[in-house]
């Protein structure tokens, strides 16, 4: 027999408002050819914001900007000020050319379910917790590195000093470029929540594959990132000798090719690749000198993680011994693989049948802001289909429909767990007794000397 859905007659997703939504923030950074840049702390990332704002205040909620921008709107539907709220969003931030679905679907599928909740509340409906969505600052990594540091900073896993100290490739702090949009905040954050739920677009094939609207995630992949500087010797093309070069592109340029064979020769389950590249001089007739690069491996398996980060190193030293060049580690950040906890994941199918979807369970190789939460309370990753697999492009497009349909499953979902107290219609959330804060990690040294 079926569960029965706990959502109320007469509340539904209106057909078509989240894919809207998405329409209209997909304004903030467009760019001719159809997709966004909307970097953090950008003035587009900044522009954004304040259209959230706005929202927020005017579906009822209060907004509360904390120390490193994360942006919260509260909605006090119990009416139990302080007490610990079930939080659902994601992030704003883009890739410098980035599509229009990525990190935004989930904020606006969380406007649309906290829209809903209020009308509820409105009509009567009782509730025992209360509601939050959530923007996390810099998700993508893309202008500030690492990536996951609002929710990283909020989970307890990065100090807000590290975070706020951290540079773009121009030398500007993220502390400043949030004061820059009016987003450096002040606001005490909310505490950690009973339960965290996060609706995201697949990024991969397999939910369309297969044909399903519903993807839950039972893990996450590993991966290991490397900021790296390779230092050669600037020289004319022209007269110097080519075995008396150093030149710091070569080792970078060995460098990647060596990592993209690493991952070829590997199993199905490791990925490798290089996502930034600064050279310098940049010039014609000249040799550069620097050459700054992050190259990364991601693995579903931690031993291969491990192992693929030594052949890296090595890979790495090699490449730069091979061009008479030194290479240096600027930073290094890493995720090892986790599974998510099982009881949310049944709690989302459940709520998913309810309401007639079928679900395929899956892991995810991107990194998401709920991946900062495992450990710390229930987490719920949700996944509608990629059209075509498409992410991190301006092409990318999730259909309007399958919105709705992942919406519609967050909203079974906040209903039941904002409800509480109906043991039918939600799982035991108590709270894990909070986050434990780790320190970043230690940077390894890594010298090739010629």
């Amino acid at each position: 027999m079926r569960a029965q859905p706990r959502t109320p007659e007469g509340i539904r997703v209106r057909g078509g408002r989240v894919a809207r939504l998405v329409e209209d923030f997909a304004g903030f950074g467009a760019l001719t050819s159809g997709g966004v840049s909307r970097p953090c702390a950008s003035r587009a990332d900044g522009l954004a914001r304040d259209r959230l704002s706005d929202m927020l205040r005017e579906a009822g909620a209060e907004v509360l900007i904390d120390g490193v921008g994360n942006q919260f709107g509260l909605f006090g539907l119990a009416a139990r000020n302080g007490q610990p709220a079930v939080m659902m969003g994601s992030h704003l931030d883009s890739q410098p050319r980035g599509g229009r679905i990525d990190g935004t679907l989930g904020v606006m599928a969380a406007v649309e379910v906290a829209e809903l909740l209020m009308e509820a509340k409105r009509g009567g409906q009782g509730f025992e917790r209360d509601f939050c969505i959530v923007n996390w600052t810099n998700e993508e990594g893309a202008r500030f590195r690492p990536s996951l540091m609002g929710s990283g900073v909020f989970a307890g896993h990065r100090t807000q000093a590290e975070v706020l100290a951290a540079c773009d490739d121009q030398g500007v702090s993220l502390a400043d470029a949030l004061s820059g949009i009016g987003y450096r905040g002040t606001d005490t954050p909310p505490p950690i929540p009973v339960f965290y739920l996060e609706l995201h677009a697949e990024q991969a094939v397999r939910l369309e594959r297969h044909g399903f609207q519903i993807g839950l995630v039972t893990r996450n992949w590993g991966a290991v990132k490397l900021d790296l500087v390779f230092e050669g010797e600037q020289a004319h093309t022209g007269p110097t000798p080519m075995s008396d070069r150093r030149d710091a592109l070569l080792a970078a340029s060995r460098a990647i090719v060596a990592l993209r064979a690493l991952a070829d020769s590997e199993p199905e389950g490791l990925h490798s690749s290089v996502g930034r590249l600064l050279v310098s001089p940049n010039s014609s007739n000249v040799v550069p000198d620097r050459v700054v690069m992050t190259a990364e491996v991601r693995a579903a398996d931690d031993g291969i993680l491990g192992a693929a980060e030594e052949a890296m190193l090595r890979l790495i030293r090699d490449a730069a011994a091979s061009a008479n060049v030194e290479v240096g580690l600027s930073s290094r950040s890493s995720r090892l693989g986790q599974s998510l906890p099982a009881g949310p994941v049944d709690f989302l199918e459940d709520c998913a049948h309810a309401i007639g979807l079928p679900v395929m369970r899956l892991d995810t190789v991107a990194g998401h802001d709920a991946l900062s939460f495992i450990g710390c309370c229930p987490t719920a990753l949700v996944f509608v289909p990629s059209v075509n697999g498409l992410a991190h492009n301006e092409a990318e497009r999730t259909r309007p429909e399958d919105m709705d349909a992942g919406t519609a499953l967050m909203l079974e979902a906040a209903f039941r767990l904002c409800r509480g107290g109906d043991a039918a219609a939600a799982p035991d959330i108590t709270a894990s007794g909070g986050c434990e804060h780790r320190a970043g990690d230690a940077l390894a040294p890594l010298r090739s000397r010629p």
